[in-house]
């Protein structure tokens, strides 16, 4: 028999439970729809969602689909889907469709959301990843059906949610970039724009960083505010845990092309806290104001204003995931 487990905080990855809990992952699953990005990572989500459903089908979970049609209607299909009483969410798709469904889910103003499966069908599947969820559409699937519920924290950068992580200075400005990279997966869709945004770089953002108390001001070129180790595909963050109830926040001051060319090698060891003009602390809640604009990004997707202010804060175990 098939036993579910469930898992809070920051003990073991898996705990086994009784009885009870399979009562509640029955609940979980009763009644599901799946909401898939047709067009993630050049049409993956696509290929993926015929074999998916049949998997489902095959062991009796009763599911829907609903495809996305344009930006933004992950959102309002996650929404709907929390409104009609949904126990669960399949995503297939990528980080951002990710983010967008728990937006829409989030934003609906319930306080018994529904809960995620996800199938991981994007160019670098950072949340996914940071879980431990499968990358192949079987044995993600496979999760989906051993059923182990998880309980996750949520970011909040303004009114907007997030995942894995928001950024703002030259790290939002190469995701900016990034977006023209479609072809390119992984990591290397960031780091081979970040060349051409350090190229042109001339200056940094005068930030006043407020965190519980703590107040950093500077001339900064990042800030990083995590929920999970990875962003950008890559490990940005090691030893974030998205279920800590805490968020990982990096600073890095401004450099000069060279020696920013130089933090490259480092975020490929996992290094990047390290060098001498990085600052690394954790917050629950932490407000940062600039004294000219800088783009944001939540989850690979960039915010459509820019900000010269922005509070953050995390929401803890707000979402149940199988994972």
């Amino acid at each position: 028999m098939i036993r579910p487990c469930i898992v809070r905080g920051g003990g073991p990855p898996y705990t086994t439970v009784d009885s009870n809990n399979v009562q509640r992952w029955l609940e979980f699953m009763r009644s599901s729809v799946v909401i898939v990005n047709e067009k993630a990572n050049w049409g993956s989500g696509q290929y993926k969602v015929g074999q998916v459903m049949a998997f489902l089908n095959e062991r009796g979970l009763p599911t829907s689909v609903r495809a996305t049609e344009y930006p933004g209607h992950a959102r309002e299909l996650a929404a709907t889907a929390a409104a009609q009483g949904i126990d669960t969410v399949i995503v297939i798709g990528g980080d951002g469709t990710v983010n967008e469904v728990v937006s829409g889910l989030l934003a609906s103003g319930r306080n018994e959301v529904p809960g995620i499966a996800v199938i991981p069908a994007g160019s670098s599947n950072d949340f996914s990843k940071s879980l431990g969820i499968p990358q192949r559409w079987r044995e993600a699937c496979d999760v989906i059906v051993r059923g182990r519920v998880r309980e996750v924290d949520v970011g909040q950068a303004g009114p907007h949610y997030f995942c894995s992580a928001s950024c703002l200075g030259y790290f939002a400005e190469v995701a900016a970039r990034s977006h023209a990279m479609k072809k390119l997966r992984g990591s290397l869709r960031y780091v081979i724009p970040a060349f051409g945004v350090i190229r042109n770089m001339t200056e940094g953002w005068e930030m006043t960083v407020k965190a519980e108390g703590r107040v950093l001001h500077g001339n900064y070129a990042v800030l990083l505010v995590g929920n999970a180790p990875r962003f950008g595909g890559l490990t940005m963050l090691p030893g974030a845990r998205p279920d800590d109830g805490r968020l990982d926040c990096l600073l890095i001051e401004m450099a000069g092309r060279w020696e920013a060319l130089q933090l490259i090698p480092l975020v490929y060891r996992k290094a990047l806290e390290r060098h001498k003009r990085a600052t690394r602390f954790q917050a629950a809640s932490l407000s940062v104001t600039l004294t000219r604009p800088t783009l944001v990004c939540n989850d690979g997707e960039m915010v459509r204003d820019v900000c010269e202010s922005l509070e953050y804060r995390l929401i803890p175990q707000r979402l149940r995931i199988l994972c």
